[in-house]
């Protein structure tokens, strides 16, 4: 591996999830950035950042500031324009997660499509049964998706994952939504979280028609015995086949997809050997990373964390939204304590600038984090 590649590879995200497999085109990747810099002479750029552009425009600077994961992802794209673009919204999204600079949009919007899941893995809160019923359980209308799909398009989201407390694939309109968010021209990252269960023929071909940037497919080991005891209720088989289908089609039909495929694993008993599980999944996929466990199961009965007081970067650079319109700061708070609107009733602007989110950032940033629950018991630290 390069310098520049140890640079950029130790990727990890607030979850403590650190990619461990790579695949990167750096030779590629630095044509792709040279022709950036000569895009960045021939074109208005008013509306460009004046850091942002001094950071691209050297080599050295991009690859320093931006992470592997971001660098895979322009290694992909075919678009000058398209990867301007994206490094500018992953330069805003920068300012908010850790400058805590509020944008009038959220950066980056997580829907849920589906509240239920298939399996019962136990570093999850799908095995709280006090969830998985009414009034927290059901999938998101039609009329009410495409409502926050436009208004996300139309405002500057740069950014829409598919997923949240639930199987994003159990809803009956999964490939519609794809479809649909495919057409969005302001949409510069469009994720999908699946346990990988449902993937079949038809979806895994609508994953590229729609040109989805990633699928994240969670699988916690390589050997069948601890994969069914972590992924509860899946087949181990039957998720290696669909992942195998998942990157053959990839392979036979869309060479020139832009879709990163990642296995996302949690090393539950922390004894996990990375390098086996890394050797085991990356013939079939791009990326593999695995984290440490989060304790999300039963977030409410945490024990209180009075030392973690750092401001949660989520309040900053993202929104969830619910099956049923209901916006959440984020999912460790998965009955919704915290829900600070519904974009059913009101736009996402309205809502992201409404007081009740105000008053939250006010009181993390005041170092009051041990003052609302489940912010005092989440044990995120955000630096």
């Amino acid at each position: 591996m390069s310098e520049i590649e140890n640079k950029i590879a130790p990727y990890m995200n607030n979850y403590g999830q650190r990619i461990i497999g790579q695949r990167l085109n750096m030779s590629n990747l630095r044509d792709i950035l040279s022709e950036l810099r000569q895009l960045i002479k021939t074109i208005d750029l008013g509306k460009y950042d004046k850091k942002f552009l001094e950071i691209i425009s050297h080599e050295k600077e991009t690859l320093d500031f931006f992470n592997y994961v971001e660098m895979f992802k322009v290694s992909r794209f075919t678009d000058l324009k398209k990867v301007l673009k994206y490094l500018q919204f992953r330069y805003n999204f920068y300012l908010a997660s850790s400058r805590k600079k509020l944008f009038n949009f959220p950066p980056y919007l997580l829907i849920e499509p589906n509240a239920a899941c298939n399996l019962r893995c136990p570093m999850c809160f799908q095995i709280d049964t006090t969830f998985t019923r009414k009034p927290f359980m059901g999938i998101m209308k039609w009329d009410l998706f495409t409502k926050v799909v436009d208004e996300a398009d139309k405002i500057g989201v740069g950014a829409i994952t598919l997923a949240s407390r639930g199987e994003p694939t159990m809803h009956p309109q999964f490939c519609e939504m794809l479809n649909y968010i495919s057409k969005k021209e302001n949409i510069f990252e469009f994720k999908i979280n699946t346990n990988a269960t449902r993937l079949d023929e038809k979806i895994c071909h609508e994953i590229y028609k729609s040109n989805v940037s990633t699928v994240v497919i969670s699988a916690d080991h390589y050997e069948k015995k601890t994969f069914e005891e972590l992924r509860k209720n899946a087949n181990y088989e039957k998720i290696v086949s669909n992942v195998k289908l998942l990157y053959s089609i990839r392979n036979d039909f869309y060479k020139d997809a832009e879709t990163e495929i990642r296995i996302s694993g949690v090393d539950f008993y922390k004894d996990l050997d990375r390098k086996k599980f890394e050797d085991f999944w990356k013939p079939i996929s791009d990326n593999v990373s695995v984290s440490d466990p989060v304790e999300r199961w039963d977030t409410y009965n945490n024990s209180i964390l009075e030392n973690v007081k750092s401001p949660c970067s989520f309040l900053w650079d993202r929104m969830y939204v619910w099956h049923d319109g209901k916006v959440n700061p984020c999912d460790a708070d998965y009955k919704s304590y915290l829900s600070y609107g519904n974009v059913k009733e009101k736009s996402i602007l309205e809502v992201w600038n409404g007081r009740a989110i105000e008053e939250l950032r006010e009181k993390h940033l005041e170092g009051k984090r041990t003052k609302v629950t489940p912010c005092d018991r989440c044990g995120i630290e955000f630096n």
